[in-house]
């Protein structure tokens, strides 16, 4: 079977050279487009980048791949269940410097209340569902190792107990890397008391689909047609919104709105942008009617977005950051750190790890 597989794919890399010598042909610009690392990318990302109709040509890959029986398109696992993205390796340098960065950040800034909260991947979470011939990361002991080289000073927030415990409800997409708004309040339940405020209950929260045929990252990457549309929620406080002002960042650029949601992502190929906007920003601002209430600042990654709108009704103001934007300047020259009562690193154990 493994040499049938192999064939395949040697099969199907030579065709999309076949066919990229005839697109060259048909548009000598092509070529000014491809860099030499591409040669050595993954069949299917390689078609995904580089030929027209690449959605037909990656479909075409991963049904003849899948029905020789194998699960793994690159480092995707697909079933009818859902698409997982494998984390089957992490950099421990990349980890250690992030480490130090956050530890180094805590130590400048005492009189902050430090906390920090890695959350796992579909990957660490349904690890044991995947088959015997796919190793992955333990995520629950990377995630207790990166707790352990944190500073005391830092207090750590559990998410992987409770996602794990929540496993069987929908607490990740099926075909995204992200957790879902329910996989978020999950782990917003079981942590926000230790950083001193009572979690609402989920009853508090009316739960609106604001999409119904979402088709995220692991989709786009695979095009595997046997796992369903997700569906993405937003959760509408009872009570009202607590937000009365929203603010972002890019490039010297400032986005306002009244809303945490920008509803009309929802329209568009990126419907997770609908949740802050995206990910393009460089620092987010968000204040609310709490006037009293505490102010935080939060380090971000990805999984920030869907964290926030639960902790809106327990601040005065929440800033986050995305150190990856900040080309070259420190979060201190970015805001006043000082002018905060705590600060959060939230990232996924993944990207953390990068």
């Amino acid at each position: 079977m493994k040499k049938i597989f192999d064939f395949i794919s040697i099969l199907l890399f030579f065709g999309a050279a076949v066919i990229m010598a005839f697109y060259t042909f048909w548009d000598n610009n092509a070529l000014s487009e491809i860099k030499p690392s591409q040669l050595t990318e993954s069949t299917e990302r390689f078609i995904d980048r580089n030929f027209p109709m690449s959605e037909n040509w990656l479909s075409l890959y991963t049904t003849i791949i899948t029905g020789f029986g194998q699960n793994r398109i690159g480092d995707v696992y697909v079933s009818e269940k859902g698409m997982i993205e494998l984390l089957s390796r992490t950099d421990n340098d990349a980890a250690e410097r992030s480490i130090k960065a956050f530890n180094d950040f805590a130590e400048a800034h005492p009189k902050l209340s430090a906390f920090a909260l890695i959350v796992p991947t579909a990957s660490g979470i349904y690890s044991s569902e995947l088959p015997v011939v796919i190793t992955t990361v333990d995520q629950q002991k990377l995630i207790d190792d990166i707790y352990y080289r944190l500073d005391s000073q830092v207090q750590t927030l559990d998410a992987f107990n409770p996602l794990f415990s929540a496993r069987n409800d929908y607490v990740y997409f099926r075909t995204d890397n992200s957790w879902t708004e329910y996989g978020a309040y999950t782990v917003y339940n079981r942590v926000i008391r230790k950083m001193g405020f009572t979690p609402l209950r989920l009853s508090s929260y009316d739960m609106e689909y604001a999409a119904r045929d979402f088709y995220g990252d692991l989709y786009q990457r695979t095009y595997y047609q046997g796992t369903g549309s997700d569906f993405i929620n937003i959760f509408r406080n009872k009570n009202g919104s607590f937000v009365t002002g929203f603010s972002a960042w890019s490039k010297g650029q400032e986005f306002t709105s009244t809303s945490i949601y920008y509803t009309p992502a929802l329209n568009s190929s990126s419907k997770l942008d609908v949740f802050l906007g995206g990910n393009e920003f460089e620092k987010y601002r968000i204040t609310t009617a709490n006037t009293k209430a505490p102010k935080l600042l939060i380090i971000k990654g990805d999984y920030a977005n869907m964290f926030v709108p639960f902790l809106t009704p327990h601040y005065s103001e929440i800033t986050l950051i995305d150190p990856t934007k900040l080309e070259g300047k420190t979060i201190e020259e970015t805001v006043d750190v000082d002018s905060f009562d705590q600060v959060l690193l939230l990232y996924d154990v993944a990207s953390f790890c990068k």
